[in-house]
């Protein structure tokens, strides 16, 4: 297939809903994109990636995954700065024009990912040499920068949906250095971000520019206040934010932080600040913190959880976001072994040696199979909330369960859930902040039927 080894896909889409079998649903058959109303994607990376030596053995069968199920398409690596200016005088395109034309060819909305993120100002980049030379003055900078962003954007005026013009300039809620995030400013100024903004609208005035940002875990709301306020910042010097992107990464504590109210609340007050909205590379994971790689394989218990994660954070979503500002959900991978949070050196850091792995997306690794979580994101598309579930998670036939069924659901997940309750202390004054959520997910979980 001409350019396949483009294709290691990630879901980078915005979805069209699906059900299952479940009451109110549409035919069983359909899919994610038949479904939704809005986009649907995934991110793709190279088939030679040494991360995914075992995707190739099963490439074809994910393509035919993903053409069926999203519409909407991005690379991990190959829009970013690194990869198309290896140098300050040399633009690289060939292979960012290699997808281009294969995804446009297979009828796929195309999302650009990135333009500018300090993680591609590695220590071996030209940027972070000419930065630690001060071989540039700002004004140097500007001009380098503003040539780099029209020339991208204008190679692919048209046929490039929408941009991450900025990607991840907040601080992290855990493990980030000071002033780690400032490279362009400390390169360019203050207002390098609005100018990027601006330089993307003239080069395609069509496409969506986006501000896209890392989990809002503890700490969410001043998070999500501090990235509108950004947003609001590059509108008044000049620029125009289109859609704050939130990163659907949920490691931390994840009961409590895939409540519905949480996302619910960081989604509004988005749309209610008048930009349109997406969640983008939706990993849902169960085994880093504080679960901290305990499990060898994902249990019963474990699917009830996510699949309830998917429901709630997409039903959420759709109640939180006007349908004229939704402008989709992006799962990070597309079988778990692709999954971010798997191959991440900041989330392998958190699991144990040895310890387990990682589940966090929508397709097992094996065959392709649907999880159960794929239906509790299918079924909140159709508007249909779910509980937590155990005897009927496996009720599609598409997995075994090989783990005794356990005699008291509650209690497992409450046990679950004071275990993430604790992990909220790691953050200062982030316990007392999130205690509402965690009385939501009790409350859910002393509801749902026990088995």
């Amino acid at each position: 297939m001409k350019n396949s080894r483009y294709l290691v896909p990630l879901i980078v889409c915005l979805l069209a809903g699906c059900s299952d079998s479940s009451p109110g649903g549409n035919d069983p058959g359909s899919t994610l994109k038949d479904i939704a109303a809005f986009p649907i994607g995934n991110v793709i990376y190279l088939e030679d990636d040494p991360r995914f030596v075992e995707y190739q053995s099963n490439y074809g069968d994910v393509l035919d995954v993903m053409q069926a199920e999203v519409d909407y398409v991005g690379h991990d690596e190959i829009f970013r700065i690194r990869e198309t200016h290896p140098s300050p005088d040399v633009s690289r395109y060939d292979r960012l024009d290699d997808f281009v034309d294969f995804a446009e060819g297979h009828g796929y909305r195309i999302h650009g990912h990135n333009l500018l993120f300090y993680s591609d100002i590695g220590p071996d980049s030209w940027i972070a040499e000419f930065r630690n030379n001060g071989t540039w003055s700002q004004e140097r900078w500007l001009g380098w920068f503003e040539h780099y962003v029209k020339e991208k954007v204008g190679r692919y005026a048209g046929r490039v949906a929408s941009w991450d013009v900025l990607n991840e300039p907040l601080a992290r809620v855990l493990g980030d250095e000071p002033g780690a995030r400032n490279v362009f400013i400390d390169l360019a100024g203050e207002d390098i971000y609005a100018r990027a903004f601006q330089w993307a609208r003239e080069a395609d005035p069509d496409a969506k520019l986006v501000l896209n940002e890392f989990f809002l875990g503890p700490g969410g709301t001043a998070k999500t206040e501090d990235l509108i306020a950004l947003a609001d910042e590059i509108g008044r010097k000049g620029g125009h934010v289109d859609v704050i992107g939130f990163e659907g990464i949920y490691f931390f504590s994840p009961l409590i932080f895939t409540s519905y109210t949480y996302n619910y609340e960081r989604f509004k007050m988005a749309a209610d600040a008048g930009y349109m909205v997406t969640i983008s590379e939706l990993n849902v994971a169960l085994n880093i913190f504080p679960a901290a790689g305990r499990y060898q394989d994902q249990s019963r218990l474990l699917h009830s959880v996510q699949r309830k994660a998917f429901n709630n954070i997409v039903k959420a979503y759709l109640d939180a976001v006007p349908e004229e500002q939704r402008w989709g959900v992006v799962t990070w991978g597309l079988t778990d072994y692709y999954g971010f949070t798997r191959f991440g050196d900041l989330f392998r850091a958190f699991r144990a040696p040895g310890g387990g792995s990682e589940w966090p997306l929508l397709w097992n690794d094996d065959h392709l199979d649907k999880k159960p979580a794929y239906y509790g994101f299918r079924n909140a598309l159709e508007g249909v909330g779910e509980p937590f579930k155990y005897e009927d998670v496996f009720d599609e036939g598409v997995l075994i369960d090989d783990r005794p069924r356990s005699h008291d659901f509650r209690r497992d997940l409450l046990a679950l859930l004071e275990e993430d309750y604790g992990a909220l202390f790691v953050v200062p004054a982030s316990g007392r902040a999130e205690e509402s959520y965690y009385d939501e997910v009790e409350a859910e979980i002393e509801s749902s039927p026990n088995g």
